[in-house]
């Protein structure tokens, strides 16, 4: 099966070029001015042709919590907002922290329409798994410094040093357990819109920060902050060999909006100020942030309706991430190069994911057509997860992903998914 795209425009060397994509059984065969022959040809229209995103933090709730979504409903999700490739985070009720769970895990991921990698989890006794870990193709090692789904919980100094020492990559939720339980304590009779933001400040945040880049210098391993969200842990990272990933709703949502938002704004870490939110954005344009991950965790609304402390951290985001970004690149937040380099080149050079993240004859074609004078809002009855919601709800966003492509399949075109085909499983170097 071949397929052509025509009237491509690409970014070549710094500059806007059109040409024509010739892919064939999947891959990028041919980047011509020629116009070749295919089964099937699309016509870009001389709109931006860029790598699909590569969403690497996410939770589609498989196996264990399939209510909330599942590896089908959130890869229809995936491919309407422009991502190609999801890495799947480790804290399901059935937690991925072996290799039976991983291989449980793989099963269910069976339904995706779009590519898939797996996030390992690890734990106070899962010392050998980790150590065989590298042997399973899976990204990284998740380890949570704050409690969360499962018995993932790491707060332990000397475990947390044992397990840096026995991995290559591990990716890393910062939050200070015993801090975060001090706050509640302190702060348990009040009762203001934004207590979830005082429970777990920024202490909780940077000094979880701290105590990983101080560990890890003694061992081997790299490191991956997931969803940095506050000015000190930017300065800290700035000049660290450490892999810094930032969230759209760190970078569109601040604490004030809790007041709206509520419960529906609530996840760990939590929405920052403004002055944390001009730091992300420094961190956007100065390199020192490295991806873009949606932390899609999605959440039922009856659920996210309970008070408040009964209700789930987490908001869902593989459907906005790429249009928000956009979004911001119309408003000169942002160039497209960088943003390219942040949600497709970055993602797959740190986790080592083969043949991703470049339009380059010979790599897979997994692609995006977006329409940046496209503007339209954000609506929930629109959105393919299967919760149903987004905080951005009525949001105007100009910049919307209009064709996917995974592995030389469309999977979404002008507003409908195409959900036959199945995506693949990533490799890792």
């Amino acid at each position: 099966m071949s397929l052509l795209l025509k009237n491509c425009k690409l970014i070549h060397r710094g500059k806007n070029v059109i040409r024509n994509i010739f892919i064939e059984n999947g891959i990028i065969r041919k980047i011509t001015t020629e116009n070749m022959r295919a089964d099937a040809v699309i016509n870009a229209r001389h709109n931006y042709v860029i790598p699909g995103m590569i969403d690497s933090h996410v939770h589609f709730r498989a196996p264990g919590s399939e209510y909330k979504e599942d590896f089908f409903t959130g890869s229809r999700a995936a491919a309407a907002g422009g991502v190609t490739t999801v890495l799947d985070m480790p804290n399901t009720p059935l937690p991925t922290t072996s290799l039976r769970a991983l291989m449980e895990k793989r099963q269910a991921a069976k339904k995706s329409i779009v590519n898939y990698g797996f996030h390992f989890g690890a734990t106070m006794e899962n010392s050998g798994e980790i150590r065989n870990s590298s042997k399973y193709n899976v990204a990284s090692v998740k380890v949570f410094m704050g409690s969360s789904t499962g018995n993932l919980l790491i707060n332990d100094d000397g475990r947390l040093y044992e397990i840096f020492c026995d991995s290559k990559l591990n990716t890393i939720h910062a939050e200070n357990e015993d801090l975060i339980g001090y706050f509640e304590e302190k702060y348990r009779r009040k009762t203001n819109y934004d207590l979830h933001c005082d429970i777990r400040n920024n202490l909780t945040a940077y000094t979880a920060v701290s105590k990983a880049i101080s560990l890890s210098r003694a061992c081997s391993n790299k490191l991956y902050f997931c969803h940095v969200s506050t000015r000190q842990e930017i300065s800290m990272l700035k000049d660290e060999a450490a892999y810094v990933e930032i969230t759209p709703h760190h970078l569109f949502l601040a604490r004030e909006d809790m007041k709206t938002l509520g419960n529906f704004g609530k996840m760990n870490p939590p929405l920052r100020s403004k002055d944390d939110q001009t730091a992300l954005w420094e961190a956007i344009n100065d390199g020192t942030a490295d991806t873009i991950g949606s932390d899609h965790a999605p959440h039922l609304p009856q659920e996210k309706n309970a008070p408040y402390k009964k209700a789930p951290s987490g908001v869902p985001g593989v459907e906005t991430s790429l249009p928000l970004m956009l979004d911001a690149v119309n408003r000169g937040l942002l160039a497209l190069p960088r943003l390219v380099e942040l949600t497709s080149i970055n993602p797959a050079r740190i986790f080592g994911i083969k043949n991703k993240g470049l339009i380059k004859e010979g790599y897979d074609a997994d692609l995006v057509i977006i329409d940046m004078d496209m503007e339209k809002r954000i609506r929930n009855e629109n959105l393919f997860t299967k919760c149903g919601w987004s905080p951005f709800d009525g949001r105007k966003v100009r910049g919307w992903p209009v064709t996917t492509i995974v592995n030389g399949n469309v999977v979404f075109h002008e507003g409908k998914v195409y959900d036959r085909k199945r995506g693949k499983e990533v490799e890792f170097e």
